[in-house]
């Protein structure tokens, strides 16, 4: 009776999906918080008498980079049951689930992409080439780490030219810019260039999260590359500063959104360093980061209601920031996550993804 007992503990112990990743959370907080400084905050090269914080210049290309990295680290889990189960142990039948549930997701983030982006704002909105990178995705969900990883290095270093080349050719064939075929090599966030992110992500989702070891990994790996690649990027410059105008703008500059090799691969390293902290920082004072914990499980429900607020405000907040606007906005965004998390557990943006999603695939069944 009680060995009975203690196997079926077991069994519901193992059955039982394992609870959020807190360090996860706080690098998406600092992820959608970033790109709230990036929108809104004054780093002091808009005008000449203004006050601006020069930090906040890595507000520019590292938060949506780290963005979307956590995107892929997001769907490993999903198909690895958080982490309980391996890749290479995930049923044909699950796997087919978790699609099914990711084509809902990218669905939404699509149209919620073509919605926002109708408010007028001039902020670039990335939900809807995200979708459509995770439309991508589906295929490699249980493609080997090493496979993920080298298509990720070839997507860093030439998806920027990729992106070009397809733009051109898709001018000259006359296709327009039908808005999901287009993200896939439009200005800003080309799908091209960065499924490198993406996929960088399906295959740090594979770790052990929950380890010190491998959190410490990924912020050595990550620093190594991020001050490698400023390094090589200074050292190409000064070598080869006779290169066309061209050449350096499409290869060698690091400025950010600007899908060079040096600039994808800086951002990558960033990101792995910036999860890596967060993951040390989340185990060892859980209760002090709880507000971006609270803030990062809503991070779609976050990013919507600041494009929300800066449409209602007016696009002055955009072209004429001010850091007090930026602190007011991201407090009140930390502010409504920690209310919502005590009263309602999951963001109101998550749980709708979460049921449309669940209930698809439980349809396509």
């Amino acid at each position: 009776m009680h060995a009975s007992t203690a196997d079926a503990t077991h069994s519901a112990t193992i059955e039982r999906p394992r609870l959020r990743i807190g360090g996860l959370d706080v690098a998406r907080a600092i992820a959608v918080l970033g790109m709230v400084g990036s929108h809104t905050g004054d780093e002091g090269i808009r005008g000449d008498e203004s006050d601006g914080w020069a930090w906040l210049t890595v507000t520019h290309g590292y938060p949506s980079a780290l963005f979307a990295v956590l995107a892929g680290i997001s769907m490993t889990l999903m198909v690895t049951t958080r982490g309980t189960v391996p890749v290479s142990a995930v049923t044909a039948d699950h796997l087919s689930h978790t699609r099914v549930r990711i084509a809902v997701r990218a669905a939404i983030l699509i149209a919620l992409g073509v919605l926002l982006a109708g408010f007028g704002t001039p902020v670039i909105v990335i939900l809807m080439n995200l979708g459509v990178m995770f439309l991508l995705s589906l295929p490699m969900l249980r493609w080997r780490t090493g496979a993920l990883l080298g298509i990720a290095a070839v997507c860093a270093l030439g998806g920027g030219w990729l992106a070009r080349m397809a733009a051109q050719w898709s001018a000259d064939a006359g296709l327009g810019e039908w808005p999901p075929l287009h993200s896939l090599w439009s200005g800003h966030y080309p799908a091209l260039a960065w499924m490198a992110y993406v996929m960088m992500g399906l295959a740090v989702g594979r770790m052990d999260l929950r380890s010190t070891s491998a959190a410490v990994r990924l912020v050595a790996v990550g620093a190594a590359i991020a001050a490698g690649t400023r390094v090589t990027g200074w050292v190409l410059r000064e070598r080869l500063s006779d290169v066309s105008a061209t050449t350096r703008e499409h290869w060698l500059i690091d400025e950010a959104h600007s899908y060079t090799p040096i600039e994808m691969v800086e951002n990558s390293g960033v990101a792995l360093a910036v999860i890596g902290l967060s993951l040390l920082a989340a185990s060892r004072w859980p209760r002090a980061l709880w507000p971006l914990i609270a803030s990062g499980s809503m991070a779609l429900t976050l990013y919507v209601a600041h494009l929300i607020v800066i449409a209602s405000v007016g696009v002055e907040m955009v072209w004429q920031p001010s850091n007090v606007s930026f602190v007011v906005l991201a407090a009140s965004l930390v502010a409504f996550a920690c209310g919502w998390r005590a009263i309602a557990g999951q963001g109101p943006l998550e749980r709708m993804l979460t049921s449309a999603s669940t209930a698809a695939a439980a349809r396509w069944r």
